[in-house]
């Protein structure tokens, strides 16, 4: 048996210890003419009256015993003894709250701009200020002013007033389910280590490792600018504002199906595709090569792209992709 003492040492028994200006949770045990009584907690009770709900939409009747709401605290204790509480007070609080887990949840809600500068786009999202960075903004900033924008929550802080959307990410979660999905796209820029494209209004990058299967594919002399190709989307990165394409996805790897025709020891004849500092590649099926190691190559012996090469197979390893050859002299 528990003694009266330990009872009252247990949190639900401690008096419960309100100040003025706190929100808290509370559930609605009884309804009285135009007020609503809210037990608080640790059998501590408060008081709402009917000026003191949420907004006009809210009237006693819509209210339920049983439903938890958050309430805030104007005076601890009232005449009776019980705690003064309001329940439209406590409304920022719970747009704060709900706003800290759509970042989470990265729900899709509608601002509207309200006026810019040299930073972005100052929003309004009921009855709180927002802003979006240029850089998570499409619209533009002279045209959202009074309009309404698909946005992100993307950063909370009440202490601070600090409320960031982002346009991107919304747009971003539409975008998002054609992952997978191929395009017809416009080659835009030509650089070292890829493609710069554009399809179904998508800017994205298709690196070199992506555009071929066939590592020795001339694909810098294949595409132009404004040449039209398709293109895989692979991923979508919006907070680092990075979409990625594939040309070669849209072929089945050919080095798989190819690889299951060989084997150790065999004999094959191919043509040298690329030369490197530490050996030569054999070019055996379109997009499917093996390397001649430097020390495998007989001293003295040059070989240029286009030699026809005989070689047996020392090694093949479907994981890493990769074949391993020796030089058999014709001899």
């Amino acid at each position: 048996m528990e003694t009266f003492k330990s009872l009252l040492e247990k949190e639900e028994y401690k008096p419960k210890v309100l100040s003025k200006g706190d929100v808290v949770e509370g559930t609605i045990v009884s309804k009285l003419g135009d007020q609503v009584l809210v037990n608080i907690g640790a059998k501590a009770e408060g008081i709402i009256t009917s000026r003191e709900l949420a907004d006009e939409k809210t009237s006693i009747g819509s209210l339920k015993v049983g439903d938890k709401i958050l309430v805030f605290v104007i005076s601890p204790e009232g005449e009776n003894g019980q705690a003064i509480l309001s329940l439209k007070k406590a409304g920022g609080e719970q747009l704060w709250r709900r706003l800290s887990e759509q970042v989470n949840s990265q729900e899709k809600i509608q601002v509207k701009g309200i006026e810019f500068n040299k930073g972005g786009l100052i929003v309004e999202y009921q009855d709180l200020r927002g802003f979006i960075p240029s850089s998570h903004l499409l619209t533009n900033l002279e045209e959202a002013i009074g309009k309404k924008i698909d946005a992100c929550v993307i950063e909370v802080d009440k202490k601070t007033n600090r409320l960031v959307f982002s346009e991107k990410l919304a747009l971003a979660k539409e975008e998002i389910t054609k992952v997978g999905t191929s395009f017809e796209a416009e080659v835009k820029k030509i650089l070292p280590y890829g493609l710069l494209v554009r399809a179904d209004n998508l800017e994205g990058f298709v690196h070199l490792s992506e555009i071929s299967w066939d590592k020795s594919f001339s694909w810098k002399e294949k595409y132009d600018l404004g040449t039209k190709i398709k293109v895989k989307l692979l991923s979508i990165d919006p907070l680092k504002n990075k979409v990625n394409f594939s040309i070669k996805q849209l072929e089945k790897d050919p080095w798989l199906k190819v690889a299951v025709k060989y084997s150790v020891n065999q004999k094959i004849t191919g043509k040298i595709g690329r030369l490197s500092s530490y050996g030569v590649f054999v070019t055996i099926e379109k997009g499917f090569e093996g390397l001649i190691h430097s020390s495998k190559i007989p001293y003295g012996k040059e070989y240029k792209i286009g030699d026809e090469v005989e070689a047996s197979i020392d090694l093949i390893s479907t994981d890493q992709r990769r074949v391993a050859l020796r030089p058999v002299s014709k001899e």
